[in-house]
């Protein structure tokens, strides 16, 4: 549990540090303590359900990305706004790059 919990915190914390907000920034759109996100992001507390969704809404993280960082895939490309043409381009655009990264 000790090990979910740091894990958690920490992908917390990074995700906010990425999005460049301060704990206090993030607490007031949390609408919570920064003393609380501070405990979150330090191990010492889990979040609850409701604000943790509040959390992957603001910070653009999925449920993986939270609970299992094992899984987090480097490097994917979310399509879901494109449509499948467009995603096609994307992905024929992406091998091309990788090709050339390994010649």
């Amino acid at each position: 549990m000790e090990t979910d919990l740091r894990q958690l915190g920490e992908a917390i914390r990074a995700a906010r540090m990425k999005k460049g907000l301060t704990q206090e920034a993030l607490a007031e759109r949390l609408d919570i303590t920064p003393i609380h996100l501070k405990n979150i992001e330090g191990h010492r507390r889990l979040p609850s359900v409701p604000l943790l969704f509040e959390l992957m809404k603001i910070l653009d993280l999925s449920v993986d990305e939270l609970v299992f960082p094992e899984r987090r895939e480097e490097g994917v490309i979310h399509t879901g706004g494109l449509r499948p043409a467009e995603a096609e381009a994307l992905e024929r655009l992406v091998d091309v790059m990788r090709e050339r990264e390994n010649m």
